[in-house]
């Protein structure tokens, strides 16, 4: 089935929205860009734990998941299931991490805004060859 291109700007618009979203949560929710050095106690290993889970999750559902699905619809709510398991990282950092880990904060934010670009929707964009 060959895709639309109205399904394709519909794809690029969300996710441009919740790429943009990440920086707004932080800033609006987060209180702006963490600065500051780290707690001299080690983060404990169940924060990291919940923030990175979803990054790999998110990471397969776009290399493992969005690939197979050929219709649109299912890929559109595949990608915004990958989208919204990138964005939990960011408030898990914001709302469980805490002010004591600044750095890890940006850190964090960071990896999920690398997560959000690796499902820039190029693969329903007509005229895409993947290869």
């Amino acid at each position: 089935m060959e895709m639309s291109k109205q399904h394709a700007l519909v794809m690029w618009i969300i996710w441009f929205a919740y790429l943009q979203s990440a920086f707004i949560f932080q800033i609006f929710l987060g209180g702006g860009f963490s600065l500051g050095d780290n707690a001299e106690a080690p983060m404990a290993l169940w924060l990291w734990v919940m923030s990175f889970m979803p990054l790999i999750a998110a990471t397969g559902v776009r290399w493992l998941v969005i690939p197979k699905i050929k219709s649109t619809t299912p890929q559109l709510i595949a990608m915004i299931v990958g989208l919204a398991l990138a964005e939990m990282s960011i408030f898990v950092s914001i709302f469980l991490v805490g002010p004591d880990y600044p750095q890890y904060h940006i850190a964090i934010l960071m990896v999920a805004v690398v997560s959000l670009i690796q499902f820039a929707p190029s693969y329903a964009t007509p005229g895409y060859k993947q290869g």
